[in-house]
């Protein structure tokens, strides 16, 4: 039935909802008018120039700046015309070249210079015009973002942009032989073999509580403090209201990862299909257990199961300190002061989630006694799973992740077992 129900979804969304083609490459572009004054301020000022080097070098000129010049009269025409608001008269220009050489092209190139500043303070006026209103639609945008949107507003405020790496070649640093990698299958190879690789698996960890160092083992010892009974509603499986819920609060444009379900699919399934992925769902709570096939797509049901594990952290005080601050009315003001003093070395090491080993995660787990069962289910998230990375020539293929916890659109759940370890 999982199959069964991954297929259809994919093939009624192919059939209804509508795609685009959608770039990361976005460039400000200017008004039209603008646009239009450069390129014009532009032409003007390459035929003074031409007209500068005929008065310095006078015997150069020939019958070829006579044919030129016909063209570019007919263009200088249309420019004065454009912006006779510039000009208390329009400039008059003569028809034929040659007739400027007796003063040494001398009135020609002082009109066309007049006209030059004429149009370059026109120039100066628009741009300012334009970047005054720009700042200002942004300052109302970022306004806006401080009410519905304060991820945007946080990074219009810092002057974030966002940064991306184009993988189209690699380069491997070896002392003896190094070597630029550009035949795309040989990229692939090299960065699959980086991401699986980049952070090794330095030592193993213990599989038993009892094989900790005696500092370690009373850390990571169930809590006495808690008791196993508040979690008893962890499982039970959810209403459709519940499950709804959870589905219309994902956000929307996000990738659909090599399971090619996205949100928007979630969304707009029938009462058919979300009864039958409802089965589905209540089955996973049950058995404790995700099939491979949806590690990529069940983000939703990881969502639901996070809404519902952090509620009960909240309530029953299991995390305190800085652990609290990643849980509903939790504040990020005492870690983030406890963060400044070591910021410099945070930024010569790796991200924590990346190199969480799940025996690890288990006994912390185990520390604030979660149930066996919910155990299971976390660490099944992160079994077994496979990555891609994006490169300038298509998806690298497929590859099991060695080490680590996926964070994606899951970003909130991860920060809690971050917590939690």
């Amino acid at each position: 039935m999982c199959e069964y129900l991954h297929s259809s979804i994919i093939a009624g969304a192919t059939a209804v909802l509508p795609s685009r083609t959608v770039r990361n490459d976005h460039t400000l572009k200017l008004p039209k008018d603008l646009e239009t004054l450069i390129q014009n301020y532009r032409f003007l000022n390459r035929v003074l120039h031409s007209i500068r080097l005929l008065q310095k070098y006078p015997h150069s000129f020939s019958s070829s700046h006579d044919r030129k010049w016909s063209i570019y009269l007919v263009r200088l025409g249309n420019i004065f015309r454009l912006y006779k608001s510039c000009f208390s008269t329009i400039p008059v220009l003569p028809t034929i070249l040659s007739s400027c050489w007796a003063d040494n092209f001398k009135h020609i190139f002082d009109t066309l210079s007049r006209s030059s500043s004429l149009l370059r303070g026109l120039h100066l006026l628009k741009k300012k015009e334009y970047q005054d209103l720009s700042i200002k639609s942004y300052i109302e945008k970022r306004d806006l973002n401080f009410d519905t949107d304060i991820s945007s507003f946080i990074n219009s405020a810092l002057s974030r942009s966002r940064r991306k790496i184009v993988l189209d070649r690699v380069f491997i640093d070896h002392p003896s032989a190094p070597r630029l990698l550009t035949d795309p299958l040989d990229i692939s190879d090299a960065v699959v073999t980086h991401f699986q690789n980049a952070v090794s698996i330095k030592s193993t960890p213990p599989l038993h509580l009892s094989a900790l160092p005696d500092r370690w083992r009373s850390e990571y010892s169930p809590m006495d403090s808690i008791s196993p009974e508040i979690y008893d509603s962890l499982l039970s499986p959810p209403f459709l209201e519940e499950w709804l819920s959870t589905i219309s609060s994902m956000p929307n444009g996000k990738a659909p990862g090599p399971s090619m379900i996205t949100y928007e699919m979630l969304k707009h399934l029938g009462p058919a299909a979300n009864a039958l992925l409802l089965i589905l769902i209540c089955k996973y709570f049950a058995s404790a257990d995700i099939p491979d096939l949806w590690h990529q797509a069940m983000k939703s049901f990881v969502k639901l199961y996070y809404n519902r594990l952090s509620s009960v952290l909240a309530a029953h005080n299991v995390l305190t300190g800085g652990n609290f601050a990643g849980l509903p009315g939790g504040t990020c003001r005492d870690p983030i002061i406890t963060l400044e003093s070591i910021i410099h070395d945070a930024n010569c090491t790796k991200s924590p989630f990346d190199s969480v080993h799940l025996a690890m995660l288990k006994f912390a787990l185990e520390r604030i006694c979660l149930p066996a069962s919910s155990i299971k289910l976390i660490l099944s998230l992160f079994m077994n799973w496979s990555n891609r990375v994006f490169t300038a020539h298509g998806d690298t293929p497929s590859y099991r992740v060695h080490i680590g916890i996926d964070q994606g659109d899951g970003g909130d759940f991860s920060a809690s077992l971050g917590h939690i370890y």
